[in-house]
């Protein structure tokens, strides 16, 4: 039984967060069969007034503010069980903003490790144990992975090492004033114009030739990896295909790239591809599907390139180069 009058509030209040949940994705979703309810979720961020995940995110962080550890386990649990009968793209991105929310306040491994999460939930009659659905539970930690740097580079290492005095190559090129262009070539990847960034001032060809793979590892990490928020992904393969995109094809390039991917897999990506919340939005989707949808999409911008008849052949086999791993998220 309930044992006092403040476990009866939480009770209901708990109970209308996850009506409304349900009420919402109802009332703006479209059944496409007797048992089957699809929901567009692309235009949620446009309006933040009207943007039911960030409403329900405050409200769920105010019913948690009012639980002690135990409970916070015992309604997290109670929670994505909920979740687990919507459509694919929505409980996904459900379960990433709504186990953000319970992480801020404890351990991931304490929500969803092992028999821990076992509790106990009072209800009328008796106790009855409640555990994570074990599909559920596979999801939320698939998710809640992290990418690796390191894996990502080790393979734009391979198709960027040494240096490259291709004069074809527009990034081997910097802008000198009053002077013209000045070459200066290409070491493990790294452009002119990146390392003139990073040495504020503009290189010299022999500046360039004697870049150390240390110093390109650390541009790589800054400005390429943790500026973007890539260890966000929670697919590995994607991370990759995004990060080889950002090296080769451009930060801005790739923003583009990921912009249509995600269209059309139904979802609008509004503001900073790469902000927390878009990347935890790309993590909703089908992995396998936005990944083969963002090499498509690499592929038709590296044809639109005015150099693509002279390094066309060379694109082409380094993304051809990039697989989906089957098990990465494992």
């Amino acid at each position: 039984m309930i044992d006092n009058y403040n476990d009866f509030l939480l009770e209901k209040e708990f109970d209308k967060f996850i009506n409304n949940i349900f009420k919402i994705i109802e009332s703006e979703g479209v059944w496409t069969s007797p048992n089957t309810i699809e929901w567009d979720m692309s235009n949620k961020d446009e309006d933040p007034k009207n943007d039911f995940t960030d409403k329900s995110i405050e409200k769920l962080k105010n019913f948690i503010s009012k639980l002690d550890k135990e409970q916070l386990r015992k309604y997290y649990i109670r929670l994505v069980n909920k979740l687990k009968n919507l459509p694919e793209n929505i409980r996904r991105f459900l379960l990433t903003h709504y186990t953000s929310v319970f992480l801020a306040v404890v351990s991931f491994s304490y929500l969803v490790g092992g028999n821990d999460s076992d509790v106990n939930i009072n209800k009328p009659g008796g106790n009855k144990v409640e555990t994570i659905d074990p599909k559920i539970k596979k999801e939320i930690v698939e998710l809640q992975k992290v990418s690796s740097f390191e894996e990502a580079q080790a393979a734009v290492k391979e198709v960027e090492a040494g240096y490259s005095d291709d004069r074809d190559d527009t990034g081997n090129w910097v802008e000198v004033p009053g002077y013209g262009k000045r070459f200066v070539g290409t070491n493990h990847g790294i452009s002119a114009p990146i390392l003139q960034k990073y040495l504020g001032r503009i290189p010299k060809r022999e500046d360039m030739e004697n870049l150390s793979y240390k110093t390109a590892l650390e541009i790589y990490r800054k400005d390429y990896w943790n500026a973007q928020n890539l260890s966000i992904l929670c697919d590995q393969s994607v991370a990759n295909v995004i990060y080889d995109g950002c090296v080769n094809q451009g930060i801005e390039g790739m923003s583009e790239v990921i912009k249509q991917s995600a269209k059309e897999q139904g979802t609008n990506i509004t503001g900073s591809v790469y902000s927390k919340s878009n990347l935890r939005r790309l993590n909703s989707l089908n992995q396998k599907q936005l990944f083969i949808s963002i090499k498509n999409f690499r592929e038709s911008r590296y044809k639109q390139a005015g150099t693509w008849h002279i390094h066309g052949e060379g694109w082409l086999n380094r993304l051809d180069g990039i697989e989906y791993q089957t098990n990465n998220q494992a």
